[in-house]
């Protein structure tokens, strides 16, 4: 690679396709020079504490079909439930107590019936001083800026491929609908977290460098990869897992262009390999998700598959610890903003 020199920091932006396809093929001596450059530009930009987000898994209701979730509409066989306000509430307290994590992350199927219960829920968070997260699928404009309103302050909603033809064969909707949800978030003041998933059906290196190059293009404030995880119950469950080399390699190139994202080391990670989520860190993330979702409804929200990896505190400072990395605490934080990490 004549654009590659061990020694020197390269400009992920000024790469052409190609040089990023070579990237993310990185094996060996190589690639470990590559996450070392992360790893020092996380550090370089302020990033390099691990920050802890409390997910809650707060309903598997979805009015979407991607073939890739077994919380698809079109699966009748799963038992479907809906957290309540007072569940919620009484969860947040328990994650407040950690005194380590800030960041309450509610995460649900595309389910509008949620929305009453976040309304209820959101302002009572912000009492407790807890930052907001949420990831709830695609919504109209004004619900956005009705939550961004009530008090939440950060939204994950990942593009999955940036092919529009591969996502509207996978999801059934249009990545057009999807990117436009995404500028109505930036638009309401959101924080906004997208990204890709790695191994999907028709995937290439090519259109792996393009959802590289469109996160890019969205500077989002957070930036994920995650490895494909074939699910039970879904018309993609006899496909392989996702490459987790290209994935961590994404990972990289994404702290190499984006410095001050947060980039979390997803679970995904540690399902396909045993200590997947260290590894994870060594290329460059600095957030971990511990799951604060009650046991009885866990496995009902079949985001990955029936026996997905299911992050606990525990593990989760284990795996900052062995990186050699510190957790990012609450008391260092200067406001409720994502951005302000020391």
């Amino acid at each position: 690679m004549k654009f590659w020199t061990q020694e020197e920091n390269i400009d992920i932006k000024q790469l052409t396709k190609s040089e990023l396809i070579e990237l993310l093929q990185l094996e060996g001596e190589m690639q470990q020079s590559l996450f070392q450059k992360a790893r020092v530009m996380r550090r370089l930009h302020g990033t390099d504490k691990v920050m802890l987000r409390g997910v809650m898994e707060i309903s598997n209701y979805c009015q979407k079909n991607c073939d890739y979730c077994a919380m698809r509409a079109a699966n009748k066989g799963l038992e479907r439930y809906r957290l309540s306000a007072e569940e919620i509430l009484y969860l947040a307290e328990e994650i407040k107590k950690t005194n380590i994590i800030s960041t309450i992350f509610l995460q649900s199927g595309q389910d509008p019936n949620c929305d009453p219960i976040l309304e209820e829920v959101i302002p009572e968070l912000r009492k407790l001083n807890l930052n907001v997260l949420l990831c709830l699928g695609e919504r109209p404009r004004e619900v956005y800026s009705k939550f961004a309103e009530l008090g939440a302050d950060s939204y994950i909603l990942k593009f999955e491929t940036s092919n529009p033809d591969f996502y509207k064969e996978i999801a059934y909707t249009s990545l057009q609908k999807r990117l436009q949800c995404l500028s109505w978030l930036q638009e309401a003041g959101f924080k906004v977290g997208t990204g890709n998933i790695v191994g999907l059906p028709n995937q290439t290196l090519d259109t792996l460098a393009e959802d590289i190059l469109l996160a890019i293009k969205l500077q989002p404030d957070f930036v994920s990869s995650s490895p494909f995880i074939p699910n039970q119950n879904t018309p993609l469950e006899k496909l392989s897992y996702g490459n987790i080399n290209y994935t961590l390699n994404t990972m990289a190139i994404y702290r190499l262009a984006l410095p001050s994202a947060l980039i979390p080391t997803v679970s995904a990670l540690e399902k396909i390999q045993k200590h997947g989520q260290l590894m994870g860190l060594n290329a460059g993330a600095n957030v971990l998700t511990i799951n604060f979702t009650p046991t009885g409804y866990r496995q009902k929200f079949r985001i990955y598959s029936e026996k997905r990896f299911v992050v606990s505190l525990d593990h989760a400072l284990k795996t900052i610890e062995e990186a050699g990395l510190q957790v990012h605490l609450p008391s260092q934080e200067t406001s409720l903003n994502y951005s302000l990490i020391s």
